[in-house]
């Protein structure tokens, strides 16, 4: 039990929006300009990747609020692929006696549930491009979280016509245009 909590990483909070729904998470990373979708499955054991909570603590949440078997590894699946789309602020090491856990392996797991298809560990991204290089708007949310100086190169926002993402000091704001 102690080597998984060892194990356990965090989520990384830094340089995302991140958009809650109620069957899935948004988030769109700024630092490499890709948005990610995260079912409930992967929205859950992110939300729980702290540090502190071990993976058969997550795996037994998953199956109180999910209704899915709890095993472990629907879990390492799911950080695996947090992973790979960099929404953690390490990298996996999955247990030595596993080098990953694959879908088939998890399928046969969570065969005895309904809708198995719908709990499993999904991250859909995107690599969506700089606002600036689309020449479209961005919303208020993504201009106030940007990083000087470039401020998303003075774009537009959205929702508030002649309003527009510019620096002021450390920091981008919402002002006219």
């Amino acid at each position: 039990m102690e080597t998984t909590r060892a194990l356990m990483p965090r989520a990384r909070q830094d340089e995302l929006v991140v958009e809650e729904l109620p069957d899935e998470t948004l988030v769109y990373d700024l630092k490499r300009h890709k948005a990610h979708c995260l079912n409930r499955t992967s929205a859950l054991v992110w939300q729980h990747c702290d540090g502190r909570t071990t993976v058969a603590e997550v795996a037994a949440l998953l199956e109180r609020q999910l209704k899915i078997p709890a095993d472990e590894a629907v879990v390492w699946m799911a950080l695996d692929r947090l992973g790979r789309a960099h929404l953690l602020r390490e990298q996996v090491t999955l247990p030595a006696e596993r080098a990953r856990y694959s879908r088939r392996e998890v399928l046969r797991t969570l065969r005895r549930a309904a809708g198995i298809s719908l709990l499993l560990p999904v991250i859909e991204s995107i690599v969506a491009p700089r606002a600036a290089a689309q020449a479209s708007c961005v919303t208020a949310s993504v201009c106030l979280a940007a990083a000087t100086p470039s401020c998303l190169g003075g774009m537009p926002i959205c929702s508030q016509p002649g309003q527009c993402c510019r620096a002021q000091g450390q920091s981008c704001v919402v002002k006219k245009c």
